[in-house]
Formats: C-alpha cells, structure tokens, sequence
C-alpha cells in the first residue's frame, strides 16, 4: 500500500483524534480528476478504527434530485406530507437525527466522495449541521474537485470560516510516492524510467496507473515518447478489442449509462449479454471496473471518470445512440429512461419534447421543481418551434428558481434578458429577485411591462404579473386601494398556481386587514379550527396566518396557540417554512407574554430558515430581544440594518414591527430626548403620515405609537389610538388597562399629576396577565407618580411589583435602573443567573427549564442531542449545579 505524505497523515490523525474525544472536526480533500482523492478519503476510513460510516457520493449525471446525499446518508424525510421541499435547515434536522442515531455508541465519520456533484441542497444542510455541532463525535470528509464559480458558495464559505477544517490539496504525487506505485507492479523498475513517467503524467495518478496497466515495463522503458492522454484511449480500446466479448460489451454498455452507479442486470440488458456475472469478475479483475459492494447483486461502475470518458469516446456514434435507447427502454428510474431517449434523438422531436413537458408538470405538481427544470430543459432542446424553445426554456428557468438554485438562474441572466417572450422572461427574473428578497427590484420590473406586452401574454403569465406587482406594490408602500384593484381582477386559479399562490393568498389577506374588511377576516379566522391540531395539512398556511393576524394585533395567547402548531409542523418536516417568518411571529407573541429568552430561541430559528436575505418582517423583530435583556449596543446595530432595508422597502407591516422595536428600544434607554424626537424621526424615514391613528397596524402598534405620541408631547392624540384599539373586530383584553395607563402619562406629560395618579392607579388595579413588559411599565410608571405625590405605600408596592415582573422576564437594565432610583433595596434580586451563558447555553438553559426533553430541545434549536449534552455541562459547571431541578430551582429564585 502506498504510504501517505506525513503532513497529511498527521493532519488525518488529528482529525480523527478530535472527532474521537467530541470534537466535531471537517477534512476536505480537494484535487482534480485522477488526483486520488477516492484514495485518500479511504485511506481516512481506514485509519478511523472504531468509527461508524455513513457513505455518500454525488452524481454526475444531469439530474441531481434534491437532498439525494442527504438520502444515501440514511435521511428519509426530504419533503413535507405535499411533496413540497423541505428548507436545507429543517433537512439539515432530519440529518442530526440521523447522527444522533448512529453515533449513539460510536463516534461517527461521514463520507462523501464527489462532492462536486452533489446536489446543492445536500451540502447546504451539512453546512448548517456543522455550523451548530458541539460536543459531537462527528468526523466530515468531503473529498471533490476544486470548486469555483457560483459551485457549492455557502458550503465553502463554510470551509473558510469554521474552526476544526482541515483542507487536503492535492497537487500531484511526490516523486517517491510514484515509484511506489511503479514498484508496486514492476518490481524491477529503474528510477531513471520512474522519474520520466512521474513528470510526464504530470503527478496524476490515475494516469500513471492506466500507462502501466495498459503497456508493459519494457515497452515504457524503451519508448523513445511516452504515449499521451488521446493515445491511452486509443490502446485502451484495442485493449478492449482483446477482451472477452461479453466483457468489451458489458463495459461499453456501463459508458454509455453514465458515470453514475449501475445495477449489473441493467447493464447486461443494454449489453444484450446473456452471462452478466462472468462479465462482471473479467472486469472487476482488470481494475476497470468497481462494485459498491460484495454482494452478488451490487451496482458497478468504470472504474474512473477518466476511463469511462476514454471508452465512451471510443463508441461510433451509431452503436451510442441504440445504447442510449436500449438504456431508455432497461432502466428502472423513469427520469434516467427519459435522459437516455434525450441522448439517443437524432434530431428535434416534437413529439418526444411534448412528453418531457407533460412530465414536467407532473414534476410541478408534486412540486419537485428540480426535475422539471431539467425536463423543461431538454423539452427546450428537442423543440421544433423556435418560439417553443423559448418558451420552454424560460420556464425551465422558472422552475430553477423554484427550486431555490437561484445562482444557476443568475448566471444565465444574460440569456433570459435577451429573450423575446417579454412577460414570460418578466416573470422568471421577478422571481428571481423575490427569492433574494430584492423586492424594490422586483417592482420596478414588473411595473416596466407595457400594456400591450401584458394583453400578449397567455392567461397564466399575466395572472402571475399581476400577483407579483400586487405583491411588490403591498411590500413597498404603495397605496392599499391601487393594490386591492388589482387583485379584485384576478381569476380564481391565482390562488392556485404553484409559482405564485403564496404571494396571492398574503397580499389578499393583508389588503383585507388595512381596508378593514371584517367580512374576509372572519372568514380567515374562521377558516381553521380552534383545536389547532385538528386542523389539515394543507390548511397549515391558513392557521398560520390567522397566528400572524393575532400576532401583529396584540393577541399572544391566541397567536401563540396557533403558531405553535405551524412552527412544529415545520420543524418536523410535515410542512414547507416561509422564510422564517412564520418563526418570527410566533417569537413575537412569546415577546409580548415575556417569554423573552423563548423568543429569542424563535428569532434564530427565523433566520436559519430563511434563504439567501432575511424577510423584512423577521429583520425588524430582531432586535426585541436584546433590548429588552439590556444588550443595547447589539439592539442598536440590529435596529440600524433594519432602518436601511425598509428606507428601500417601505412594507407597512414590517415597517409597524420596527417602529414598535424603535419605540421599545427608546423606552429601555435613558436618553430622554431622543424617546420626545423619536415621532419626527421616523417620519423623516417613512413619510408624515406613517404614525397616523388611521393605519390598520394592530392594537399592539397603536399602544407603541400612543407612548411616543406622548412623548412628543401629543397627548391629545392619544385618543385616536385608543379608540382604534377598541373599534378593532377583536378587542384585547389588556385594552382595560392600557386606557388608563395612557391616560394617565399623558397627564403626567401635561403637568397634572393628581389626575396621572388617579388613572394609573386605576389601571394598576384592573390590569391582568397579559403584556408583562408593559404591565411592569405600568407599575413602574405608578411608583414614579406616587412617590412624587408622597404616597409612598402606593410607590412602594408598584415598586416592588414593577421590579418583581422585570426580573421575572429578564429585563435586568430596568431592574438596575429602579435599584438606581432609589425605589428597591435589592438590586440582586433582579440579577440574570444566566448572565454568564452564551447565547447557545442560554437557550438550552430556557427549554430545560420549561421542561423540554433532550430531543425536544434539539429540535428547537436545530442542533444534536449530542450537542445539547455539551451546552448542559457547560451550564451546570458555570451556574454551579449539577442537576435539571437545581437548574430550575436557581432560575426561579
């Protein structure tokens, strides 16, 4: 055998002793074709005694379905219960289960060989799984060619960034390791001859390998010119000519199917060979062919790419094409059979080209948008009609940003801009922007469609303009009545559609809820049952959206209610995310009850599950959570990015969640100027009248901007807003309190301070359990008024209750500044025992307490339980316990 270099014997050594002791390590053995890469990734298994192995390989052929390595992997959840695609962070999930399982009593290596061929998705859920493992024992080895272009980005950013990568390049082999290669099989072979192969084959291994097995010493020794690449071939086809026939015919029917595995039987088919087996060992002992395993049924393939291509090229193109449709008619995958009739037409096939498309909207029926782009592609290609081909090549293009390979799109930008069909290529660019949240964009082209253009266009392609216009218009702050005219015109199937439903069924309902219509909103709040988990698969989005309308309007326990459901059937795969934003909602309504570290967990999870850009929506909620745990400087940096994504994106309602984020952010702070300046701020970002009392923003937004009307000093249009909180098709309960709450610091403002007391008294004493950040202003607020009124019981005991529900929730700057203020006497009663943590640690810390299992919490976190173990040590060794019930009992004392 031979011997590996030591700098990269030791680099697999260390790996595999870390990955052995819980320290999660990557090895990337990056080469080109004939490098050995195959040989070193085995010769890593090797070494890692003791570890169990999960084996996958890309596949180069044209289809590449989704999470297929994933699938090799041992992961059989890739899709929800609609065949919809599963986000690569919630498959990244079923993927650490998967290691959770097999790493039970072993450490683990992954292996995967070809990565340059594996699919997209697949990668990117390793990527994540990687990104949060901690405490495993868990080795990656990704052996590929060098990556460039637009190939695998997130997994190399990955590579670039993350500690415990170790990147293997190989570059050739050494001069020594070629004589052993060359000692190997002549014993006798002189280092002069060894050095002149070794610098012909220019290092490449394989190629030396195929010049020794296809030409004896003597002859390599004695030649004046050693044979070059085309000339293998050409020996390695006479070499062929030599074999047993059967043999020739077995090996040139696997070229033909591709360098892909092969079942034997298959291969013998296409062959039209009677003796399979016989074939197989004459191949398998020349070391032109490999099998996946020992069993008498295993799939073969060439042995190299290098070879298979040699031997392919060496087929007349007639004996090709009968192979590609003997293949067409053998092959157990019906989107392999359809390849191979792709590759066997002699000519445009209309006939053929109308099946591809047929199967092709099968594809997108089941939502596998990955395949129909590629049959859409060849559909394109076998077209007779130049118009056809167009057609159906922007809808292959279409389809790939479906399919969120939104790089490949990109890098056909170019062709799609000089496509004739104006509204079709419209579409797929406008798609194409959306996916990366580009929405400006997006509506700037769409509203370039002229008149005429749109009137030419099939009824399909003008319904999916106007969504997406109505949809970018909504999202970017035009006028709710230009958008509510152009859905009122829209057929009924563009709540159909698979490209743009979504889009249609978010911009109807959202038209409803600024205009008011009570009418639609019953029906979206009556369009699901109350016993959430009663309610169908495929009306998931309908629950979660009525969630989102209880959410943004104040509503948490109800919010709560329904979006749980929604983000666990994410979670579990049983459902297609949106983006995170279906997270970030529900993060809200668990901010709003004080659950503040629970919403944290929410707000990650949001931007896991989010694309390429975060959702306006999920970016203005971000910084909820750190203003409230006192981190202001980091609220401060979350709060500016927001600002500059909506000052190009003016999304009313992403524009109503910063303002609440903007207005709580002023409260937490001390700077009292700017909390009076705050209401001309935003005006100067989004407009005079983006404060109005008439905006249908919600009762909770209302509640925001009448604290900052008051700080303004415009308390006597405080009015406005209460009575739009109680004019709502829903009134909340805690509006009992927020009237008098409101009034009174609007009194306050004025300078009448017996008329602040007697209101906040009175909201004190009708407020219930709802809103406990705000019912803890409240108090606070009372103990400020009291206490400069010499009512010193009263301030007390708002004091004492005010500081009681600030540190219940974690809002420890409050608690310090009361304690600052003179009103509390126990400052570290309000003290975060978790101040140590890091946020990961913290997060575990919140769900253990709440009494979730290892699995659960992995779940919730998109981490192992393997990782969530490490998390707890490290929590228990910082909080000094040892146990769950101590945990809990140090936390709620």
């Amino acid at each position: 055998m031979w011997e590996l270099r030591p700098e990269r014997s030791r680099a697999f050594a260390e790996a595999i002793t870390d990955a052995r002791a819980g320290r999660p390590r990557v090895v990337c053995i990056d080469g080109d074709s004939g490098m050995g890469k195959s040989a070193h990734l085995r010769r890593l298994r090797a070494a890692a005694d003791g570890f169990r192995v999960l084996e996958a390989y890309g596949d180069p052929a044209a289809y590449r379905p989704p999470f297929g390595v994933l699938q090799q992997l041992g992961v059989t959840r890739t899709a929800a219960d609609d065949g919809t695609l599963l986000s690569p962070a919630v498959a990244a999930q079923a993927l650490r289960r998967v290691i959770d399982e097999k790493s039970r009593d072993d450490a683990l290596l992954i292996a995967v060989d070809d990565a340059h061929w594996a699919d997209e998705e697949s990668m990117d859920a390793l990527r994540l799984v990687l990104e949060r493992t901690a405490g495993d024992r868990l080795l990656v080895a990704v052996a590929s060619r060098p990556l460039t272009g637009s190939e695998h980005l997130p997994w190399r950013g990955l590579r670039d960034r993350l500690d415990g990568v170790a990147v293997v390049r190989l570059d050739g082999i050494a001069l020594a390791e070629a004589a052993q290669i060359v000692g190997s099989s002549s014993p006798t072979a002189d280092a002069r001859t060894v050095e002149r192969l070794w610098r012909h084959t220019d290092g490449n291994p394989m190629y030396l390998r195929s010049l020794l097995g296809q030409y004896s010493w003597e002859d390599l020794r004695d030649a004046d010119e050693l044979p070059a690449p085309v000339e293998v071939a050409r020996d390695l086809d006479a070499r062929l000519s030599a074999f047993d026939a059967d043999a020739a015919a077995l090996l040139r029917a696997i070229a033909i199917v591709g360098p892909s595995w092969v079942d034997r039987l298959d291969a013998a088919a296409i062959a039209e060979i009677d003796d399979a087996a016989t074939a197989v060992e004459i191949l398998l002992s020349s070391g032109l062919l490999v099998a996946r395993s020992g069993g008498a049924l295993t799939d073969v393939r060439i042995v190299h790419a290098l070879v298979r291509a040699a031997i392919h090229q060496s087929i007349p193109a007639d004996e090709r094409r009968r192979g590609h449709l003997r293949a067409a008619a053998v092959l157990n995958s019906p989107m392999r059979r359809l390849e191979h009739e792709v590759a066997g037409a002699r000519r445009r096939d209309e006939a053929l080209a109308r099946r591809l498309e047929d199967a092709a909207l099968a594809a997108r029926a089941s939502t596998d948008h990955r395949r129909e782009a590629q049959l859409l592609q060849w559909a394109s290609q076998l077209s007779e009609d130049v118009a056809e081909r167009e057609r159906r090549w922007l809808d292959s293009q279409l389809a790939t940003v479906l399919a969120r390979d939104v790089r490949s799109v990109r890098d056909r930008l170019s062709e799609i801009a000089w496509a004739g069909d104006i509204p079709r290529r419209t579409v797929v660019m406008a798609m194409l922007f959306l996916t990366e949240s580009r929405i400006a964009d997006a509506r700037h082209l769409l509203e370039g469609v002229s008149d005429a253009d749109l009137s030419a266009a099939d009824e399909l392609t003008r319904t999916r303009i106007l969504v997406l216009t109505a949809w970018t218009m909504l999202v970017s702050g035009a006028p709710t009545d230009r958008v509510a005219a152009i859905i009122r015109h829209l057929p009924a199937t563009a709540a159909q559609d698979v490209a743009t439903a979504s889009f249609y069924i978010r911009t109807a309902g959202q038209v409803a809820g600024r205009q008011d219509d009570f009418d639609h909103l019953s029906d979206d709040l009556a369009a699901v049952p109350l016993t959430v988990q009663d309610t169908p698969m495929e009306d998931t989005s309908r629950l979660g959206w009525r969630g989102a309308i209880y959410s943004l309007c104040g509503f948490a326990r109800e919010a709560r209610r329904d979006l749980a459901e929604v983000v666990s059937r994410v979670r579990s795969g049983r459902v297609g995310g949106t983006g995170g934003v279906d997270h970030v909602l529900y993060g809200f309504a668990l901010w709003q009850d004080g659950e503040i570290d629970r919403a944290g967990i929410e707000f990650d999870a949001a931007t896991a599950l989010a694309l390429d850009r975060l959702p306006p929506l999920v970016q203005a909620a971000l910084p909820l959570v750190p203003l409230v745990r006192g981190d202001l400087e980091r609220a401060d940096r979350l709060l500016e990015e927001s600002e500059t994504v909506l000052r190009d994106l003016p999304w009313t309602e992403a524009i109503a969640m910063l303002m609440m984020a903007q207005v709580a952010r002023r409260h937490a702070g001390d700077d009292e100027a700017a909390r009076s300046g705050y209401l001309d701020y935003v005006r100067t970002l989004f407009g005079a009248d983006v404060a109005s009392a008439s905006h249908p923003s919600g009762a909770i937004w209302h509640l925001h901007v009448a604290l900052a009307r008051i700080w303004a000093g415009e308390g006597d249009q405080v009015e406005d807003h209460l009575i739009a909180i109680e004019r709502d098709m829903i009134v909340p309960e805690w509006a009992g309190w927020a009237r008098p709450w409101l009034v009174g610091l609007a009194a306050e403002r004025d300078g009448d301070d017996a008329t602040a007391l007697r209101q906040l008294r009175d909201a004190a004493d009708r407020a219930d359990d709802e809103l406990p950040l705000y019912r803890a202003h409240l108090h606070a607020d009372l103990a400020r008024v009291a206490s400069r009124a010499g009512d010193d019981a009263t301030a007390g005991d708002a004091s004492g209750r005010a500081r009681d529900l600030y540190a219940r929730i974690g809002a420890t700057r409050y608690v310090e500044r009361m304690s600052a203020g003179g009103r509390s006497t126990d400052a570290a009663a309000g003290a975060d025992v978790f101040a140590a943590l890091s946020d990961r640690e913290r997060e575990v810390a919140t769900l253990l307490i709440a009494g979730f299992s290892y699995a659960q919490i992995a779940a919730e976190l998109f981490v192992t339980r393997s990782t969530v173990g490490f998390h707890l040590g490290n929590i228990y060794a910082k909080t000094g316990v040892s146990t769950r019930h101590a945990l809990t009992r140090l936390a709620r004392s």
